[in-house]
């Protein structure tokens, strides 16, 4: 049996093949203007160095943001599941996840299967990813891979007062042509977006075993101060940065066996930033696909879709996810406007506002 799993990130193209529950082959590039070429690089470099054809592969899952556009994929699954199942491929224990990606971070609760029960993701900020860091190291004229170690040789770590992309290199340009040392402004950096990863871990529960995965993984400055924040040592795989798409693989074995799949699990919606907290919560394991709350959003915000296993549940459409607090004005004031809500024609109860 040989099955592949295809991440194409924001930011790196990865894939795995695994024949017989074993990996056989791994693959690591950067991610092309255009998500099908570079599904298919990925593919032939995958399989470049095993002998076989994509023809062989007898199951593909995708992932990443741009899983919908591997045209070979047999099943694309959202990079938050084919994380948490990765991982546990390594490390059973592991209940908590940090994912660090190229465009955003994701703090997510696991079982011991790999199934997803609890997650949040920050995305309305580049601060704290993979491109923030990328950017950063142009700034200083620092090789990307250089980053980390840098900022332990530091001895004067110099405060950040935001973590938000724009101002902080703003901050970290003022810093060097003041003649801080390199050093002490990455472990600066290093210490906000540590913060920052923190309070997105709260919003879930931080629980032992706990891991980090995306690239930002294989910064060693990065990954000793989350550990100080977080008060335990994180397990790292092999290559951090291949979890998700060793998790579509091994979805894609599941399919193949004709595995049941994952629960339902509690989605978090929203964010943290100036303005304050606003976050819409839709549980999985008690909505039922009823559809009532839809008609009911005078905001227009909610609609049906598909989880990665096939199941109808209630979502937050993609197109205002990223700008819902302008959108949506929390439960408190539509239910001053509107006899019925979202959330209290919910037969489940399974739609939660913070606002």
């Amino acid at each position: 049996m040989i099955v592949a799993g295809i991440d194409i990130g924001s930011r790196g193209a990865k894939g795995v093949l695994i024949k017989d529950g074993e990996i056989i082959s791994s693959y690591i590039g950067d991610t092309g203007p255009e998500s099908v070429k570079t599904s298919y690089m990925v593919a032939d470099r995958l399989l470049a160095p095993t002998g076989y054809a994509l023809k062989d592969v007898e199951y593909v899952v995708a992932t990443g943001y741009g899983r919908v556009l591997v045209p070979f994929a047999n099943e694309n699954i959202s990079e938050i599941s084919c994380h948490a199942r990765g991982v546990t491929f390594y490390f059973p224990t592991v209940r908590t996840v940090l994912d660090m990606g190229g465009q955003d971070c994701k703090a997510i609760n696991c079982g011991p299967d790999g199934s997803v029960t609890n997650f949040v993701m920050n995305d309305k900020c580049a601060g704290g990813t993979g491109r923030f860091l990328e950017m950063i190291a142009d700034v200083l004229g620092v090789p990307l891979p250089d980053i980390g170690a840098l900022s332990l040789e530091s001895k004067n770590q110099i405060p950040f007062n935001t973590i938000c992309a724009v101002f902080a290199k703003s901050e970290a340009i003022t810093n060097l042509r003041k003649g801080v040392a390199k050093s002490d402004i990455l472990a600066g950096l290093h210490e906000a977006i540590a913060v920052r990863c923190l309070n997105l871990l709260k919003r879930v529960s931080i629980q032992p075993d706990f891991t980090i995965t995306g690239g930002i993984a294989k910064n060693r400055g990065m990954v000793a101060k989350i550990r100080e924040k977080v008060g335990l040592e994180p397990k790292l795989a092999p290559d951090p940065q291949l979890m998700g798409a060793l998790g579509a693989a091994l979805f894609a074995a599941e399919r193949l066996q004709g595995g049941a799949g994952a629960k339902g699990m509690k989605v978090h919606y929203g964010y943290s930033d100036a303005t304050g907290d606003y976050f819409l919560t839709i549980d999985g394991r008690a909505c039922d696909g009823c559809g009532r709350c839809v008609p009911v959003c005078p905001s227009g915000v909610l609609e049906l879709g598909k989880t990665d296993h096939g199941v109808t549940q209630a979502m937050v459409k993609e197109l205002v996810r990223k700008k819902l607090a302008n959108v949506c004005p929390g439960h408190r004031a539509c239910r001053a406007q509107h006899e019925v809500t979202c959330q209290t024609v919910c037969p489940g109860q399974a739609i939660a506002h913070s606002w």
